[in-house]
C-alpha cells in the first residue's frame, strides 16, 4: 500500500494526499514517532507505517478492526499507534498549520481578505460548533447528550475567509451550548484580555471597530462576536444580514470539506473518551495541511452532501439561543450599528 511503485492515484485515495506530502509529514514527525532501537518491533512499525495506519483509520468510517486487518496487526497496536501519531501531529504539525494570528500583520491580512471577499470590515474569522458523535461515556454520560438526541463532543472551530481553520477546541461535552462554549473559550478570553493582536478601524464620528468573529444567531452579540439582526427594521439591516450570512457560510463549507475528507468524524467514535479530542484535533490539522498543499481533489458531491446534512439537521433540531449566554450587550449592538452604516454608505459607492 505504501511501496515505491504504488500509483499516485492510490496514494490520494488511501491517504488523502500525494506521496510527496505524505513523506513530508512523515519527516516532520519522525523524531517523535520513529521506533526506539530497543523496541522489539522497531523494524516493523516505521514512521511511514505508523502515519499510514493513522491516516487510513481516519479517512473512512471504518474501525480499528478493519484497519488492523488491512495492515496485518492487532487492534491494540492500531489504537496505540493512532494515539502516538496524533499526539505528534498536534504538537509538531498543528502549530505550523493551525494557529491564530501571531501579530498585527497577520490580523490585518485576515481582516482584509474578509473585506475583499465579503465586504465585512474587521471580521477575521467565522465561528461555529459541530457535534461529533461518540458512544455514551461510562462517567457523566448525561453531560454528553446533546440537543440532536445523541451523545457527542461539541467542537468549536474558527475558520478564515478561505475555509482554513485557525482555532479549534475539542474539549466540550455535547450538552454545552455553543454560546456558553464561546464565552468560556480560550479565544474569547484572549480577545477580552487583549492578548490576541488587534487592528482598530476608525470611521469619522464613531468609535474604533475592533477585530471580531462572525457567529450565527445562537451566539452572543459582543464587541468581539457579531451576528445578524433577529428582525430587520430597514433595508440597511436587510443588506447587513445578507452579507453576514454570506460570509458565515465559509464555516459551513469548511465543516463540509472536513467531514467529506475524514470519515472518522461521521461515525460513532469507538475509542476512549480521553483520546477522542486528540484525534478530532488531528483531523482539523490534516484538513489544513491537505487544503493548503492541494493534496487531494475532494468529491464535490460528497462535500455538498455533508453541507446539506448539516443544514437539514439544523432545521430538524435548531440550536436555539441560550437565555443567558446568547444575550446582546450594548457594545456589540453599537459596533453592529456602525458596520451596518458603513456597508450602507459604501456598498454602491464608485
Amino acid at each position: 500500500m505504501i511501496g515505491p511503485n504504488v500509483p499516485e492515484t492510490c496514494w490520494k485515495r488511501n491517504f488523502r494526499m500525494t506521496k510527496g506530502c505524505f513523506l513530508e509529514l512523515a519527516a516532520i514527525i519522525d523524531t517523535v514517532v520513529s521506533p526506539q532501537s530497543n523496541c522489539p518491533n522497531y523494524r516493523f512499525l516505521t514512521t511511514h507505517k505508523k502515519l499510514a495506519i493513522t491516516i487510513y483509520y481516519l479517512k473512512d468510517t471504518g474501525s480499528l478492526w478493519m484497519t488492523a486487518n488491512v495492515f496485518g496487526i492487532h487492534q491494540c497496536t492500531v489504537s496505540k499507534t493512532v494515539k502516538v501519531v496524533c499526539d505528534a501531529i498536534n504538537n509538531i504539525v498543528g502549530p505550523i498549520y493551525l494557529h491564530l494570528p501571531k501579530n498585527n500583520e497577520d490580523m490585518t491580512k485576515l481582516a482584509s481578505q474578509f473585506e475583499v471577499k465579503f465586504g465585512m470590515i474587521q471580521a477575521f474569522g467565522c465561528i461555529d460548533g459541530t457535534h461529533v458523535q461518540i458512544k455514551r461515556p461510562i462517567k457523566n454520560g448525561q453531560d454528553y447528550f446533546c440537543y440532536k438526541q445523541y451523545f457527542s463532543l461539541n467542537v468549536q472551530a474558527v475558520c478564515d475567509s478561505k475555509g482554513y481553520f485557525i482555532d479549534v477546541e475539542c474539549k466540550w461535552p455535547g450538552s454545552v451550548h455553543d454560546a456558553k462554549m464561546f464565552t468560556n473559550s480560550t479565544i474569547n478570553k484572549k480577545l477580552i484580555k487583549g492578548t490576541l493582536p488587534q487592528t482598530l478601524y476608525s470611521l469619522p464620528n464613531y468609535h474604533s471597530i475592533p477585530n471580531y468573529l462572525i457567529g450565527d444567531p445562537a451566539y452572543p452579540l459582543t464587541n468581539f462576536c457579531i451576528k445578524e439582526f433577529q428582525s430587520c427594521s430597514n433595508n440597511e439591516e436587510v443588506i447587513f444580514n445578507s452579507m453576514l450570512r454570506s460570509a458565515r457560510n465559509q464555516i459551513e463549507c469548511a465543516f463540509g470539506r472536513l467531514k467529506a475528507r475524514w470519515g472518522f468524524l461521521r461515525k460513532i467514535i469507538d475509542i476512549k473518551i480521553e483520546t477522542v479530542p486528540i484525534v478530532i484535533y488531528t483531523c482539523f490539522v490534516f484538513h489544513n495541511f491537505c487544503e493548503k498543499n492541494k493534496t487531494y481533489d475532494l468529491n464535490e458531491e460528497e462535500v455538498n452532501q455533508q453541507i446539506e446534512r448539516h443544514r437539514s439537521d439544523a432545521l430538524k433540531s435548531p440550536n436555539l439561543p441560550d437565555s443567558i449566554y446568547s444575550a446582546n450587550n450594548p457594545e456589540g449592538e453599537y459596533i453592529r450599528k456602525i458596520i451596518t452604516k458603513y456597508i450602507s454608505e459604501n456598498l454602491f459607492r464608485d
